[in-house]
């Protein structure tokens, strides 16, 4: 996240939607439980609350459809509660929106699900080669990979990284998807460039110290 001194308003922002949308509140609810329970490593419900925080920023300031934003971006991961992988996730949890919906009782009208099957669908963006088509797509996709920069995104890449047990080799390897990553929508661009530079300087300073060990 890099967000910095965003975050005490956007938390208010976040209460003021729960309290007027009942049903992004019961989906918020619903998810955060689900994915409490599951603790699932670097896909938990932290990285999830810390996208929701981003969505909010970008989505505003895009004047995107926060009613299909806000669920979208709390659901983009669901795919991992069906034994999903870092790749197949997305198309998954797509997939599987309509009885993930059901099973938490919540009813949207089909053209609203539609549209946040397709945000989840896309939500990895260049990290995976997807593009985005509509307007809430793009804000979901930048909303999680603005969680891949800065020290927190440094964390949660390699974390994620080496739950595929790999090493700092293969780690320093991977260091040019992050780098080479590029965000959709103009908010994004730019609250992505301090922590851009952050990463470029980690792994920098990384290569140099395990460099004595190769």
């Amino acid at each position: 996240m890099v967000l910095g001194n965003y975050r005490p308003s956007l938390t208010n922002r976040l209460k003021e939607y729960l309290r007027k949308d009942e049903k992004f509140r019961r989906v918020y609810e619903g998810v955060r439980k689900d994915f409490v329970v599951a603790d699932l490593g670097a896909h938990n419900w932290e990285h999830i609350y810390r996208d929701i925080l981003n969505a909010i920023v970008v989505g505003e300031s895009e004047r995107a459809d926060m009613k299909i934003v806000l669920p979208a971006i709390t659901l983009h991961d669901i795919g991992f509660l069906y034994g999903a992988t870092g790749r197949t996730h997305a198309a998954i949890g797509a997939e599987k929106l309509p009885a993930y919906l059901h099973k938490i009782r919540i009813a949207y009208p089909e053209k609203t699900v539609m549209h946040i099957a397709a945000c989840i669908l896309t939500h990895k963006g260049s990290m995976h080669d997807e593009k985005p088509e509509t307007l809430e797509a793009k804000v979901v996709a930048d909303a999680d990979l603005l969680d891949k920069f800065g020290p927190i995104g440094v964390y949660q890449y390699i974390r994620t990284w080496t739950e595929f047990k790999k090493g700092i080799k293969e780690t320093l390897g991977r260091k040019k998807v992050i780098l080479n990553l590029h965000l959709e929508t103009k908010t994004g661009k730019r609250l992505a460039e301090k922590g851009r530079a952050f990463v470029t300087s980690f792994f920098s300073e990384l290569e140099k110290a395990y460099r004595p060990y190769q």
